[in-house]
């Protein structure tokens, strides 16, 4: 049993699910996943898991929710079936650069907007794959530090807005991007391998593609990106992107 002064000294987990009607699949495999896979590790921790429905406080259930999501130590997101409410509640996490965990049904694909983000999938009708997940999980939150620089997709399109509307790119949060280089990079991979496929290109994908395209030439002009970080962007989707790769690699020795 958890006594007053314990209580009152947890950090506050919330978790962000679809939840569904009472009684639905949906319901019955959000609890699962809530009871046997995020609570028990989380608690462990010493945080106290909460999910928008457990919600007592009378009020707006919306302002109440985006109030967790906001000043919780901890959320942890399940994207299975990419329900649109989980995808806005997360969003605004991204935004705040605050920590987080995403997970999702082992059978479903993530979608594009977050691939290049770390999901852990879990099949909840296997305790293998429960077992799994909880052991990521835990190492997940294990890793996390109070001054842990967290990198989303949002706060990287922000820093680039602020790089462009500068003279002075020092004063905008370089050096940050020059820490999240590595994940910038994959996420470049990802939009490519996405846009060679072939399939359907929305104008929000092509406009990241570009944008993120534009800031590995800035960075690389500025000598900040190395031959071998450029290299690990070759055999692309396309020969045309390798080329743009093997310029910038020209580049780049130019600038060392």
């Amino acid at each position: 049993m958890v006594d007053g002064s314990e209580q009152a000294t947890r950090r506050e987990c919330f978790v962000i699910a679809p939840i569904g009607q009472e009684g639905s699949p949906i319901r019955r495999r959000s609890d699962q996943i809530l009871n046997y896979v995020i609570r028990p590790v989380v608690e462990a921790r010493g945080y106290q898991a909460i999910r928008g429905d457990e919600i007592e406080r009378a009020g707006l259930i919306t302002s109440q929710v985006l109030d967790r999501i906001i000043q919780n130590d901890l959320v942890v997101a399940d994207l299975t079936d990419q329900n649109a409410n989980v995808f806005y509640e997360l969003a605004v996490r991204h935004a705040l650069r605050k920590p987080f965990v995403q997970l999702m049904a082992k059978e479903q694909q993530l979608p594009f907007d977050v691939q290049g983000m770390r999901t852990i999938l879990v099949d909840h009708t296997d305790l293998d794959s429960v077992n799994s997940a909880k052991e990521q999980l835990g190492r997940a939150i294990d890793s996390m530090t109070e001054d842990a620089d967290i990198v989303t997709p949002m706060s990287v399109a922000l820093t680039l807005q602020d790089l462009r509307g500068s003279s002075n790119p020092h004063e905008t949060g370089l050096s940050q991007i020059i820490e999240t280089l590595p994940q910038m990079m994959d996420m470049l991979q990802d939009l490519q391998r996405h846009l060679g496929t072939g399939g359907p290109v929305g104008p929000s994908e092509a406009d990241d593609h570009r944008r993120l395209r534009s800031l590995v030439v800035a960075l690389t002009d500025r000598g900040l990106v190395t031959e071998q970080d450029l290299s690990a962007l070759l055999g692309g989707a396309s020969s045309k992107f390798d080329k743009w790769v093997q310029h910038l690699i020209q580049r780049s020795n130019g600038a060392s």
